[in-house]
């Protein structure tokens, strides 16, 4: 195979890919043969036993992560930023892939062919694992994300999670790269092929098969709880931190008629709906929550959740956080939070810490050693550098105890398994706060809106999201919409969601496939590596 067929091969793989992914081109069947070409590609070498893969597979995802992500570059920044945001995730991102496919050919050619294959779908899963759980986390290109929008495949996330999509990609592409590379290279029949073709056909539609039956069978338990969404479009650039806070809040109440207020449980606003700076352990002086209150004296049902931007002083004799900052004008010390709260007819005010930050935004990786950089962080408004967080899922419960709730705030949505801990935690519902329009009108909204769907599947949890720009809207526990809102409008959504208590297994035991594949990837990259030293050391 020559070097510019292998480019032509990688460069397809990528486009492939991309047109798969949701936002994008949105083709999900892609996925299934997205592999296929870069595998020829990585056959051609291994059969030459001369050259590497890792950069020619690099440039295969470099145009995968490149056109699937290209809306980080759309941020509202100076070049230098955009191209900071936008080229760190992409190159990142597409280098660790390749270094996925680089392990897989070096045991490919220390072990087996059969050892290789089955270390290719081991270390792609360790990595999506790790980009869960490490301080550069970034999961959002996941390979079972791109069925967000084909739902009716994949109810068995219920058991498996994302990393179930993940492997069944990966074994359908292994499975017809052999079908046609014994075609191809070894001249074999489709008669002669017909055992590989058999288990094609099986790896494809029995999952399939089974989602629809899942899909077709399941019924939600009659459990029902009337919410009203808030999505009141403030520009996050020229509105947000411009207006007053005051103005700001009658605008987004005023979006809500009386009959919705007295009809509803819940009435939900988007992540920092509230501007006004919250002091948690000094709420006598806001001027937000007696407004809300008032609304709630005439409306004793209703629970009130919202995101914020809220703070919190540290006495002097109290042991301060990591993300701590001193006021330039005296030696106190105080927090700042991505929050969520909830106010009802009780007198407690629940406080939920966003724990799952965006890294560069709201938090520096490797702060133990990057913290002096921190004011470099990308500012969207508010406050800027690392956040204060909270280690655990928690979730508000309402003012008569009968329903619990997960506060999600935005980003935090693309983690199952930490989603997941909410729900043990006691949820019966999901609710999303977020503000994606930072990334303006490209396909980032899309995709963390389609990303919402698998949650649902997965807890068997009905959603409702509400975004400051949109898109805002009701999920079922199907990963189905019930109502959305649209792109850019100030509007709201009422209806009924089923809450529900079962817990499903993929809750009960999280990411256990990425743990599993983790541990089995280590096992066979050392014992790939001591073949290697043995091979070395061995007379000739």
């Amino acid at each position: 195979m020559t070097k510019s067929y292998k480019i032509l091969l990688s460069a397809f793989s990528g486009l492939l890919l991309a047109l798969a992914w949701p936002g994008i081109g949105g083709f999900s069947p892609l996925l299934f043969i997205a592999f296929v070409p870069i595998l020829f590609v990585e056959n051609s070498i291994f059969r030459s036993e001369k050259g590497s893969t890792y950069g020619i597979t690099f440039l295969s995802f470099m145009l995968f992560n490149g056109l699937s992500a290209y809306w980080l570059y759309m941020v509202s920044e100076g070049i230098e930023t955009k191209l900071l945001v936008y080229l760190f995730a992409v190159l990142l991102n597409s280098s660790l892939m390749a270094l996925v496919f680089h392990f897989f050919h070096y045991t490919r050619k220390k072990i087996g062919s059969k050892e290789g294959y089955i270390g290719l779908v081991l270390y792609w899963v360790a990595f999506e694992y790790l980009h869960f759980h490490w301080e550069l986390t970034w999961p959002w290109m996941t390979l079972g994300n791109g069925f967000a929008n084909t739902v009716h495949w994949v109810q068995w996330y219920e058991y498996t999670g994302v990393f179930g999509g993940s492997i069944w990609i990966l074994l359908v592409n292994i499975t017809i790269y052999k079908i046609l590379d014994k075609a191809i290279n070894d001249q074999i029949s489709i008669k002669e092929n017909r055992l590989k073709i058999s288990s094609f056909i099986l790896i494809l539609l029995v999952p399939i098969f089974c989602s629809m039956y899942i899909y077709s069978n399941y019924e939600e338990k009659k459990d029902p709880v009337t919410i009203t969404i808030i999505q009141p479009n403030v520009d996050p650039y020229f509105e947000k931190y411009g207006l007053g806070f005051e103005e700001q809040l009658d605008s987004m109440l005023f979006l809500v008629s009386a009959d919705q207020l007295s009809a509803s449980d819940y009435l939900i606003a988007p992540e920092t709906a509230l501007t006004e700076d919250i002091w948690e352990n000094d709420l006598e002086r806001s001027i937000t929550i007696p407004r809300i209150k008032k609304i709630i004296a005439d409306h004793p049902q209703l629970n009130f959740v919202s995101g914020l931007t809220s703070y919190y002083l540290f006495e002097e004799s109290e042991e301060r956080s990591a993300t701590a900052r001193q006021f330039s004008n005296n030696t106190r010390w105080y927090d700042a939070y991505n929050a969520a709260i909830q106010i009802n007819n009780t007198e407690n005010i629940e406080f939920y810490h966003k724990s799952k930050l965006v890294q560069g935004v709201e938090k520096m990786p490797f702060a133990s050693f990057l913290k002096p950089l921190e004011s470099l962080a990308l500012d969207l408004g508010g406050t800027i550098g690392s956040l204060g967080s909270q280690e655990e899922a928690e979730v508000f419960t309402s003012h008569n105890g009968k329903i619990k709730i997960a506060p999600v705030i935005c980003y935090e949505s693309i983690y199952g398994e930490y989603v997941g801990e909410y729900v043990k935690a006691g949820a019966n519902l999901i609710f999303i706060i977020t503000n994606d329009g930072w990334w303006g009108d490209g396909p980032g909204y899309a995709q963390h809106l389609a990303y919402a769907r698998l949650r649902a599947i997965e807890t068997r949890r009905s959603i409702a999201r509400s975004a400051n720009t949109g898109i805002s809207c009701f999920i079922d526990q199907r990963g189905e919409y019930i109502q959305s809102a649209g792109w850019w409008t100030a509007e709201t959504l009422h209806t009924e969601l089923n809450s529900n208590d079962t817990l499903t297994f993929y809750t009960k035991h999280g990411d256990y496939l990425g743990r599993i594949a983790s541990f089995t990837a280590i096992i066979l990259l050392l014992y790939s590596m001591a073949i290697s030293i043995y091979d070395r050391k061995k007379p000739a």
